[in-house]
């Protein structure tokens, strides 16, 4: 009987031994997680990037059957007004099947509608109340609504590099350029600091870095078809000198 009683006593865990073992596993857990969660991260950006890829060979596939026009924008931002029947979300859908193409895996954007499995919250400014329609916008200046009437880019064969011309982009999550589907890059070099202003159109940082700084890295689209990661440092410098104006 005793010896029955000293094995079990030898079998079992005494509570210094278990709270060990539960202070490893927590350990390798604090260890683990930040990895896990970091793979995650780098795989949704993997995907976000093959969304502009596959929006781009869309776009081919559109200005193949336009004589070479590009879509345009139609989503205006805050409040203004939206012109449904141009804006690229619409004309763009034929040429691939899947809607879920529009939101991006990276996106965290409040603005998203309940039946989108978002949190419902309306972009700012927007009366009556809009929500985001689209992680991706298309750069101003090969569209409608370019700052340079004179110079206006609205075919391939107009573009001075294609390869180095900004095409797809992911805009900001929040504020009032969450819920349009273009920024207004004329408008940086007005901020002292320009990855300052163009934070508040584009989510410069959606993939890495910090909001407003010239290291914040995202996905950008071209139009020759290709896409990158790319800091915002690599996009643009300056009003002049920068990958969005095509000419």
């Amino acid at each position: 009987m005793r010896y029955m009683m000293n094995a079990r006593r030898a079998c079992a865990f005494t509570l210094i031994e278990l709270l060990v073992v539960v202070s490893i596993i927590a350990l390798l857990v604090s260890i683990l997680l930040p990895a896990l969660n970091l793979a995650r991260h780098k795989a949704r950006c993997a995907n976000c990037l093959i969304n502009l890829r596959n929006m781009e060979i869309a776009h081919w596939m559109y200005m193949g059957e336009h004589n070479g026009c590009f879509v345009d924008v139609g989503l205006g931002h805050g409040g203004a007004h939206s012109d449904e029947k141009v804006a690229w979300i619409n004309t763009l859908q034929p040429y691939y099947e899947n809607k879920l193409l529009f939101r991006s895996p990276v996106d965290k954007s409040p603005h998203w509608p309940i039946d989108e499995e978002g949190q419902g919250v309306p972009v700012p400014g927007s009366d009556p109340p809009a929500w985001r329609r689209t992680s991706y916008g298309v750069n101003n200046y090969i569209s409608h609504v370019a700052p340079d009437p004179e110079h206006i880019c609205r075919r391939l064969n107009q573009v001075r590099s294609p390869a180095d011309t900004v095409h797809f982009l992911i805009m900001a999550f929040e504020g009032e350029f969450a819920g349009a589907d273009h920024p207004h890059v004329e408008n940086w070099f007005l901020n002292p600091v320009p990855p300052h202003e163009a934070a508040k159109q584009v989510q410069i940082n959606a993939y890495s870095g910090e909001a407003g700084t010239w290291e914040a890295q995202s996905g950008w689209g071209f139009l020759d078809g290709h896409a990158e990661k790319l800091p915002f440092k690599k996009v643009y410098h300056d009003y002049r000198i920068n990958r969005f104006i095509p000419y």
